[in-house]
């Protein structure tokens, strides 16, 4: 994959999305008990530093260069465990409680892989959560990416959670200046309960 498209992207406009999480992230791991987190695209970490915020030893990867050192400059103390990689070929050292993908647009095929591969980083009460642009989004809302074949369905990500237990795979739609815009929502975990036979 090539950076420098992202690379410049973070140049012109440093903080593209805001300091603060996602709303649908914030909430859904509220009530979450902090582990070990690995934020996957983490750009320029607004969900890592949140996690951070909330007790969670994070990871945060990204390979775009520019937005892991405008990541560091926001994390003065050092806390985050910031690396420069590609998401599709990094993994972490050990299992991990918490693997989050924000935002991860990636050919579909490649998308499903990447979450399956991710999925096997958890430890057995760990948690995958991925909240993205749905191709709804496309269809229906506004902003994100404009190439459907980077943005998922609800049957793209079921497919990939195969052999997980499902807690939620739904859209949410979210006011933006110019409407709604429509993400897709997956949270998922291992099962925790040995096979049947």
């Amino acid at each position: 994959m090539d950076a420098s498209a992202w690379d410049d992207r973070y140049r012109d406009r440093p903080d593209p999305w805001g300091s603060e999480p996602a709303e649908a992230i914030r909430e859904r791991l509220a009530d979450a008990v902090p582990g070990r987190a690995v934020d996957l695209a983490c750009g320029d970490g607004r969900h890592a530093r949140w996690l951070d915020r909330t007790g969670w030893t994070v990871t945060a990867v990204d390979y775009s260069a520019v937005a892991i050192e405008q990541a560091r400059g926001r994390d003065p103390e050092r806390r985050i465990d910031w690396r420069v990689g590609d998401v599709t070929d990094w993994s972490p050292d050990g299992p991990v409680d918490l693997v989050l993908l924000s935002f991860l647009h990636l050919p579909i095929e490649q998308l499903q892989a990447q979450i399956a591969r991710a999925a096997g980083w958890l430890a057995p009460d760990g948690r995958l959560l991925y909240l993205g642009h749905s191709l709804e989004n496309y269809h229906r809302g506004v902003g994100g990416p404009p190439d459907p074949a980077i943005l998922p369905t609800i049957a793209d990500l079921a497919s990939a959670a195969d052999g997980m237990r499902v807690d939620a795979l739904e859209h949410v739609c979210r006011a933006v200046d110019a409407g709604t815009a429509v993400d897709i929502l997956l949270d998922a975990r291992p099962w925790g309960l040995a096979p049947h036979r």
